[in-house]
């Protein structure tokens, strides 16, 4: 009888031996797989639905990437996309600077709430007092009192000089804050560029110099970038602006004066790479402080150093950010409790297609936690089609009105003179409309919509031009009839 107990034991033993050292690894191995097929045909469904030219995707977990993929070619050259091409980050870079701001708090070399200007005493607005009561804090969670349109007009200026930083938070002298420090939340480039001058002057070093020694390098970054040289010599290439949903080559120049908010280069391989650091930072009880919500934005979300922290009662809390530049758009998602998260970035955009870049975010995010992703939406540039029908129909007008200036008709003369001189006016008020409605200047919408900054210019030169008719019309009219 022991015989047959000793047997039977052995046989449970080898069972339960086969079930984790084989059947178990297979099971995963094989989840693993389907979740790699799912991911793949998910992101090249959205890439060529969004006709996006070249994207490269990253996924970590427990310290490891666990998913890594590129897709299609970089601009300007189109060599292939590879896990080590940089791109640009867009404001992705803020929580690389906000990183840079929390080591030189841990330093002692910056205080959270100590004013700018007892580092960059230069730094000045139009409101000198309220200059002297913005914080270090303040700047971090946009609470500084400079609007959001003010940080657009000092962004994407292409500029290729190394002094750019100080000389773009100097232009913000002649800027009237829109609150006083404190008060508001109000998302600004502005104020990430202030802490890049704040940098270079407490580091006596170039804010690119700085990122590279202290940030870059010592995470293991290889090809990221803070300055226009560098990044191109690390393999950077521009990207593609949408037009009418059609990617087209970008002349839109790297800007110096941009990177602490927007224009840091990086590859996927270098963002897995920070995002593991910041995983093994958490083991220091570093992350959690890096991580801190400084401020409340909405119900549950908060801003901290470069970050939004979205919480719930229902899910678990996910640290990100989007970033965006005229020809590139990129999103980075860390889950500290379970220890994974990813990066995408892409090198096309248009203001209207990058909320499509969320959807495949949360997607990607849904496909690895094994539920359903959201069904990617079309990319059809639907008001932009219907802009373009509008110019089509002024255009049409304007030729019949140049066929009909032979054709003398004398009624309501007073009523038509008017309606030329509305006309005419319409279009002089058309683009400082548009600038009052998107709350964006000029060139924030040429760059970031140019096929709707190119169809709004025609449109003004028809309005204008159907109105100049109306009333040269009527004038003549008039005149032969007398």
């Amino acid at each position: 009888m022991k015989v047959v107990a000793t047997s039977g034991k052995f046989i449970t033993f080898s069972l339960l031996f086969c079930l984790i050292f084989f059947v178990l690894p297979t099971c995963r191995t094989s989840a693993e797989v389907s979740i790699k097929n799912a991911l793949d045909q998910y992101i090249e469904s959205f890439l060529e639905e969004q006709k996006v030219p070249g994207a490269s995707i990253a996924i970590i977990k427990d310290n490891k990437v666990i998913y890594t993929k590129n897709w299609g070619v970089t601009g300007e050259t189109e060599n292939k996309v590879s896990i080590e091409t940089p791109f640009l980050l867009g404001s992705i870079s803020k929580s690389l600077t906000g990183f840079a701001i929390f080591s030189l708090i841990e330093e002692g070399r910056i205080a959270l709430d100590e004013p700018v200007q007892s580092y960059i005493p230069w730094f000045s607005l139009k409101n000198h007092e309220a200059a002297t009561q913005i914080t270090i804090k303040q700047l971090l969670t946009h609470t500084s009192g400079i609007s959001t349109y003010a940080g657009l007009s000092i962004a994407d200026k292409g500029s290729n000089e190394l002094t750019a930083i100080k000389e773009s938070a100097k232009s913000l002298s002649t800027v009237e804050p829109t609150a006083t420090p404190g008060e508001k939340y109000q998302y600004s480039d502005a104020n990430y560029l202030i802490l890049g001058a704040v940098i270079e002057e407490i580091t006596q070093q170039l804010y690119s110099q700085f990122m590279e020694e202290n940030i870059f390098t010592p995470i293991g970054m290889e090809h990221t970038a803070a300055d226009n040289e560098t990044a191109y010599a690390k393999g950077y290439l521009g990207g593609y602006q949408s037009w009418f949903g059609i990617p087209v080559k970008s002349l839109i120049s790297y800007d110096n004066g941009g990177s602490p908010y927007g224009y840091i280069a990086a590859s996927a391989k270098d963002m897995a790479s920070f995002i593991s650091f910041l995983f093994q930072q958490e083991q220091k009880d570093g992350l959690n402080q890096y991580f801190a919500p400084l401020l409340k934005t909405t119900k549950d979300r908060y801003y901290g150093y470069g970050w939004r922290i979205t919480t719930s009662d229902d899910q678990e809390e996910m640290i990100w950010h989007s970033g965006s530049t005229p020809d590139s758009r990129s999103e980075i998602f860390l889950f500290p409790e379970s220890k994974w998260g990813g990066v995408i970035l892409t090198n096309k955009n248009h203001i209207l297609e990058e909320n499509a870049l969320l959807q495949l975010r949360n997607g990607i995010i849904n496909i690895v936690k094994n539920e359903v992703p959201s069904k990617i939406t079309r990319g059809t540039p639907i008001f932009q089609l219907i802009i373009l029908g509008f110019v089509l129909l002024l255009v049409s007008i304007v030729i019949v009105q140049i066929a009909r200036l032979r054709i003398h008709r004398s009624r309501n003369k007073a009523l038509r003179i008017v309606t030329g001189v509305i006309l005419f006016i319409l279009s002089v008020f058309i683009i400082p409309i548009l600038i009052k409605a998107t709350g964006s200047p000029w060139n924030s919408i040429k760059v970031f919509a140019p096929d709707i900054a190119l169809m709004t210019i025609l449109i003004v030169i028809l309005l204008a031009l159907n109105g100049l008719l109306v009333i040269y019309k009527s004038i003549k009219k008039g005149n032969q009839l007398t």
